[in-house]
């Protein structure tokens, strides 16, 4: 169970990381077009990308929220764990408070409608998306580090580094080839 937590949490972050920093690398070009082109790329690009990143932001801070409480007697695992979730929760907050109203303002505007400080709500919603794009890089980063932390435990087990682990793990030590 806890490998497969950590396997979904894992892969939720790395899915949230590359919309939101696809977000934050389209924003320079984005800069450049028109109120009428921008407008047109907000309503015919991101649609999917709220329905794929609301369910990786979701699933990551599930998993990675009972991930946290599985591992809350291993201090560094757990820590780690929890620093993702809460990373996962602010990407949910950011998303929710910085992007879906401007999502949902810019949903009915049209060329003619567009409003004269337009340029203000692509900034913030480009913003929204360079904060989002960081906690997703935290919960990624912490949750590869305790997973690589974890790995090399067993590694070093199995190398016959850690005698005591090896035997309460009921892992027998196997001869390294060579």
């Amino acid at each position: 169970m806890l490998k497969t937590l950590r396997f979904v949490s894992l892969t939720c972050a790395a899915i949230v990381l590359g919309l939101t920093l696809a977000h934050v690398l389209e924003a320079p070009g984005k800069r450049q077009l028109s109120g009428g082109e921008w407008l047109v790329v907000q309503n015919t690009f991101y649609p999917g990308f709220a329905v794929l990143g609301g369910v990786g932001e979701v699933a990551g801070l599930l998993c990675s929220g009972a991930l946290a409480m599985m591992e809350r007697h291993r201090r560094f695992g757990g820590v780690l764990a929890a620093v993702a979730a809460i990373a996962f929760a602010g990407t949910l907050l950011g998303y929710a408070f910085g992007n879906r109203p401007i999502n949902d303002q810019v949903a009915v505007w049209t060329a003619a409608s567009l409003p004269p400080d337009w340029t203000s709500y692509r900034d913030r919603w480009d913003a929204a998306h360079t904060v989002g794009a960081a906690l997703s890089a935290i919960a990624f980063l912490t949750l590869l580090v305790a997973a690589l932390a974890d790995s090399s435990v067993v590694g070093a087990a199995y190398k016959g580094g850690d005698a005591v682990h090896a035997r309460a793990s009921g892992r027998a030590r196997r001869p390294l080839p060579g």
